[in-house]
């Protein structure tokens, strides 16, 4: 195939400089690391480890990578009403809603679930969508507004531990105390340490790729792969960063077509992927915010899809009234694969050749503080439909596949079959006609210092309880029976006021007691509540299996 010639036929209206800047130059090389984190394969194995780790999270319920999964593009692959953010007038089904990436209920300080102000007791959204990690080791800086520098400070200590290069060290710390995220609002870095010593690796997934199960069969335990990885068996927020950091540089999705095109393989690209490139490099403007190689300008454009009153974007960080609305240029590598563009979710693009239609329409996206580079600027629906499949040669198909290195475990949250379960049998309504309802997202895993199960819609004011009985003993012997279990007993007050309001949470710890992991338990709140049959309303029934 010849090689196609790319001419700068957009420096017609935006300068020869800016188009000449923007055109490929050549196909991608890996990230550079900061000497003071330089990638080895023992990092980068105990980084996958602990990037697909649920047990990282204050419930069990939440991994890094559970935002962030391949076959998506490394986005969110959750969708749907649970993932709807309310925007700042923090209501529901108006103007301003926008889409993020769902985290942890809501509790207070004593680990007890307490109603969000928007989200209640259901799992918390942020207001914005999970950007992809599978490039980020390109960018100076990091997060949609860039607040996560390319210096990196030990929180511990305030002490410089990378001067240069070190965004994905910063952003890998903020997630795991974050109470939407993945933590409890009391959470500490010591916390998180002593959850992690104690974790088995990956005790929550299943389907464990390759090159972890080998680490893990010469050292099954975090000590062991901290020591393999550092040294020693010290387990310190700058180790975790480093760690996770160096396993992010390892994602190097290099083999799209386009890639393949740039070194020359023959029938790379369709005829329309190649018109699709010219026009993304002339005529559209694309290539100058999403420049070849990494298909993004380590930068920040207003798109003025919202009013940037609702999320003021780059200008929280610099404090620049000129930077309101404005958020990082993500790459387009793998952008085929998502289900959502841009940080809000854009809930009026449909599909990507809507996200490429809505920078040729003149005026973007229509509010204010529109990029210039986007105004007056028509794409006509022809070069739209090319430039759209252009976009699909920029997959790596090992991404779509997730194949290595960008394989990974299944996490807790996909299994077909919960844990805990919910039964569907045994709910009795009471006050108000409907029954109390269960909270299970927290993990029943060895180690949980603070297991929980909550109860909702229930009669505030009354008393409850959650009802254990044993159904399988796991590691305990049956001569042992199980008095010798921290089984919960005796009732509390729910929380709230009236029928339905009522809430409660009965937290237990399952210690790191091997005799537990196998234990198998049935479980039911009840609530005492006179317009209930007998007096008591309950939940439907669950099961849960300490893992």
């Amino acid at each position: 195939m010849s090689q196609v010639v790319r001419t700068p036929l957009v420096s017609l209206f935006l300068g020869s400089a800016l188009a000449s800047a923007a055109l490929g130059q050549g196909y991608l090389t890996p990230p550079v690391a900061p000497p003071e984190n330089p990638v080895t394969a023992e990092k980068a194995v105990l980084g996958k480890i602990l990037f697909w780790d649920e047990q990282l999270s204050s419930d069990g319920s939440m991994a890094c990578g559970t935002c962030h999964i391949p076959s998506v593009g490394g986005a969110e692959l959750r969708s749907g009403p649970g993932t709807r953010f309310p925007g700042p007038d923090g209501l529901f089904g108006t103007a301003d809603d926008g889409f993020g990436s769902p985290g942890v209920v809501n509790t207070d300080g004593f680990g007890h679930f307490e109603p969000a102000a928007v989200f209640g007791l259901e799992p918390q959204v942020t207001g914005r969508y999970a950007p992809s990690p599978i490039t980020a080791g390109y960018f100076q800086d990091l997060f949609w507004d860039g607040r996560a520098t390319s210096k990196f400070t030990d929180p511990l200590t305030g002490a410089t531990a990378i001067a240069s290069g070190g965004a994905l060290e910063s952003q890998s710390l903020g997630p795991l105390l974050s109470d939407v995220e993945m933590a409890e609002p009391a959470r500490g870095f010591a916390d998180l340490s002593a959850r992690i010593a104690g974790a088995r690796p990956l005790a929550l997934a299943t389907n464990l790729p390759q090159d972890v199960q080998f680490a893990l069969q010469s050292h099954p335990t975090y000590p062991d792969l901290f020591t393999q990885a550092f040294g020693t068996a010290d387990i310190t927020p700058v180790r975790i960063a480093f760690a996770l950091a160096t396993y992010q540089r390892t994602l190097v999705a290099d083999q799209t077509p386009w890639d393949d095109f740039e070194r020359g393989v023959p029938g790379a690209l369709t005829a329309q992927q190649q018109r699709g490139m010219v026009a993304f490099e002339t005529t559209a403007a694309c290539a100058v915010c999403h420049t070849p190689p990494l298909f993004a300008n380590d930068n920040y454009h207003a798109l003025a899809l919202r009013p940037s009153s609702e999320d003021i974007g780059r200008a929280a960080v610099t404090g620049y009234p000129w930077d309101e609305g404005k958020f990082k240029t993500p790459s387009l590598r793998n952008v085929a694969l998502r289900n959502h563009w841009f940080h809000n979710g854009a809930p009026q693009m449909q599909d990507l050749r809507d996200t490429v239609a809505v920078y040729g329409t003149g005026v973007g996206g229509g509010f204010d503080n529109l990029d210039p580079v986007l105004n007056g600027l028509i794409i006509p629906p022809a070069e739209v439909d090319d430039i759209t499949e252009f976009l699909h040669a920029l997959t790596d198909p090992r991404v779509a596949a997730e194949t290595y290195p960008f394989d990974r475990p299944t996490l807790r949250f996909e299994r077909a079959v919960p844990n805990p379960e919910p039964t569907g049998l045994g709910a009795v309504a009471g006050s108000g006609g409907s029954a109390p309802e269960l909270i299970l997202t927290p993990a029943p895993f060895l180690g949980s210092a603070n297991f929980r199960v909550g109860v909702t819609g229930g009669l505030g004011g009354a008393f409850g309880a959650l009802r254990l009985r044993v159904l399988d003993l796991g590691g305990f012997p049956a001569a042992l029976g199980v008095r010798t279990l921290p089984l919960p007993g005796g009732p509390i007050v729910l929380d709230g006021v009236g029928p339905g309001e009522g809430y409660a949470t009965w937290s237990f710890p399952l210690t790191t007691t091997p005799a537990l992991l196998g234990l198998k338990l049935e479980g039911q709140w009840w609530v005492r509540d006179a317009a209930a049959p007998g007096g008591v309303a309950r939940t439907e029934r669950f099961i849960m299996t300490v893992e």
